[in-house]
């Protein structure tokens, strides 16, 4: 049955690895945790690129970074102001000025206010001042054919209440500090590790209280009256870098897991393909793409019954570019015109640390191979699809 409704909601800034359904114990995300009980969950969501503007230019017409786009596609919103009025409510004026967002017929930009000091209750957040019209706005809409929403998330201030950051410090750790302005700092040999452990806490504070939006959202959607048909897709443009190679925040936003691994739900109508985990890799991008056609019908056997190849994604930044396959991870960059490398093993070095290109050659080169085949055939107007991957970059028993 195609959704009468469609809501998808953008949280900046939020890595896969800090919600629960992702496999976080230390952080409890109770609502995450109950919408991955009924959507299907992409367990490798990979971003194309950590630039806001190229992130959406992506979503909203279904196309990589690299990929030209074609003067005759219509947008995501575009298509859906064929069947109705699509509406977009943001926090952020980059989004609600991007070129594609004029496709919407209504554009709500919440424009923040100056916050200096922590809120000295959730509901006086700036986060939950979104979520809050986020749910009036849907509660609202009688016919909402599609609803976009996008949190500035943790790319805004982290003002949530200091005890929601103090509950994750133990009885010996330093008092978690009170800084509003989200850090961003490259982290030197020696680096003092309780300031590391600082900003962890905070940021962790920012997703529980991002999981109570969350919460209240889904209860507005519960409530509506399209509630069966509506489909509520949950995902992040990009993650947040915390001490994980050097770097807290942007910075460099070097392509690495933390930065781009991004959680993706997609809670279907009527509870079909509810409680699923789908274990291809995935770019936001494409699987969005579903907002684009009228047959969400073929989208769902994809979701539920995959395709058997192995799949790759590819992310670009400024001056380096990445690939990720079933069984690696390659980080290229330009250091005075010349590419360096970087390869890490996958699934089992989760988060990077190992470091092994120099004892796998063979690996790298194929795996240079595929970005500059997937790049050329995206120069030339070409859709870059994934040709059959050797052997060696999907088997992850090596």
């Amino acid at each position: 049955m195609p959704p009468k409704s469609v809501v998808v909601l953008l949280i900046d800034r939020l890595g896969a690895a800090w919600v629960g359904p992702y496999g976080n114990s230390w952080l409890d995300t109770p609502n995450f945790n109950r919408l991955a009980t009924r959507s299907v969950l992409f367990e490798s969501a990979i971003a194309s690129t950590a630039d806001l503007s190229e992130v959406y230019r992506g979503l909203w017409t279904g196309r990589h970074v690299l990929e030209p786009k074609p003067a005759d596609a219509l947008s995501v919103p575009a298509m859906a102001a064929k069947k109705g009025s699509p509406i977009l409510l943001t926090d952020d004026e980059s989004v609600a000025k991007h070129e594609l967002a004029n496709d919407f017929a209504e554009i709500h930009f919440q424009r923040p206010g100056r916050i200096e000091i922590n809120a000295p209750q959730v509901e006086r957040t700036d986060l939950f001042g979104f979520f809050d019209a986020a749910c009036e706005l849907v509660s609202a809409s009688e016919r909402p054919n599609l609803v976009w929403l996008h949190a500035r998330g943790m790319s805004g201030p982290w003002d949530a209440p200091l005890e929601l950051r103090e509950q994750f410090a133990d009885e010996d750790d330093p008092v978690p500090p009170p800084f509003v302005a989200p850090p961003e700092k490259m982290l030197e040999a020696g680096f003092d590790p309780d300031e590391l452990l600082g900003f962890t806490q905070a940021y962790a504070g920012q997703v529980a209280l991002a999981d109570v939006g969350l919460g209240l959202l889904m209860e507005s959607l519960d409530s509506h009256s399209l509630a069966d048909e509506t489909l509520f897709i949950v995902t992040s443009p990009r993650g947040y870098p915390l001490g994980e190679h050097q770097r807290v925040g942007p910075c460099d936003n070097a392509l690495y897991g933390e930065l781009l691994h991004v959680p993706l739900l997609i809670q279907f109508p009527g509870g079909q393909s509810r409680m699923t985990r789908n274990q291809q890799i995935v770019q936001p991008h494409r699987a969005l793409d579903i907002l684009r056609h009228d047959d969400d019908a073929k989208f769902m056997e994809q979701i539920v019954n995959p395709r058997p190849e192995p799949q790759s994604a590819f992310a670009v930044g400024d001056r380096q570019r990445a690939i990720r396959t079933p069984a690696w991870f390659l980080r290229e960059k330009q250091v005075e015109g010349e590419p360096v490398h970087e390869l890490f093993a996958k699934p089992d070095d989760r988060f990077e640390a190992n470091e092994i290109s120099s004892r796998c050659g063979d690996v790298v080169e194929l795996l240079a191979a595929e970005l500059d085949r997937f790049a050329a055939a995206a120069e030339e107007g070409k859709a870059p699809e994934s040709p059959p991957l050797a052997e060696v970059l999907y088997d992850t028993w090596r």
